[in-house]
């Protein structure tokens, strides 16, 4: 199901966060594998939680969120949150909105949750006066999941910088995509066909 964040969530949220980053920072970098111990993990999954937690209670992100409603859920599988987006005003561009993070867990990806998640915030931010210019995102750059906002239109804007990642040893270079001017209408009937999982 996918439903907006509420309180509660930041575990759930920072498990798919964690496990994530460390699949993709590894294909990322081949040459800097990650290497990260149980203790290490459960120290980030700690730190994420409550940093998530935080931006759910204050509301300085927004958050949709996939859930598997069916009672499958564990620790290690994102405590039945597959999937997020969080979303605001952006930190570098007035009257922009700006998605901040999409993760999708490594066992649930390649099933369109990516692109759902994508299409609800995006709906959602368009609608807010704070983002009457447009929206937009930083993404790591070669990352191949970035093609979740190319497939919606996104475009390259020729901007890129680097950021330090909450758990990246090291920073990243990222680069801009700009949302076309209004989103496509949903897509088929996959908001009543995926209600649940």
């Amino acid at each position: 199901m996918l439903r907006p964040g509420k309180l509660g969530d930041g575990p759930g949220i920072a498990a798919v966060y964690v496990a994530t980053w460390q699949v993709d920072a590894n294909s990322l970098s081949p040459s800097k594998k990650t290497e990260t111990s149980m203790l290490d993990q459960a120290l980030a999954l700690r730190e994420q939680s409550a940093r998530f937690e935080q931006f759910l209670l204050t509301g300085e992100r927004l958050f949709f969120v996939v859930e598997d409603v069916t009672g499958a859920s564990n620790a290690q599988d994102g405590q039945g949150i597959r999937g997020f987006i969080s979303y605001g005003q952006s930190y570098t561009k007035s009257r922009y909105g700006e998605v901040m993070q999409l993760f999708v867990h490594p066992h649930w990806q390649r099933k369109r949750f990516g692109s759902r998640l994508l299409e609800e915030a995006w709906l959602d931010v368009s609608g807010r006066e704070w983002a009457s210019s447009g929206v937009h995102v930083w993404c790591t750059k070669g990352n191949p999941a970035n093609r979740v906002y190319e497939q919606a239109g996104w475009v390259l804007t020729g901007k890129e910088k680097t950021i330090k990642p909450t758990l990246s040893p090291e920073p990243v270079l990222v680069e801009e995509y700009q949302a076309p001017a209004a989103p496509a209408s949903r897509i088929g009937s996959w908001w009543f066909a995926y209600s649940a999982l």
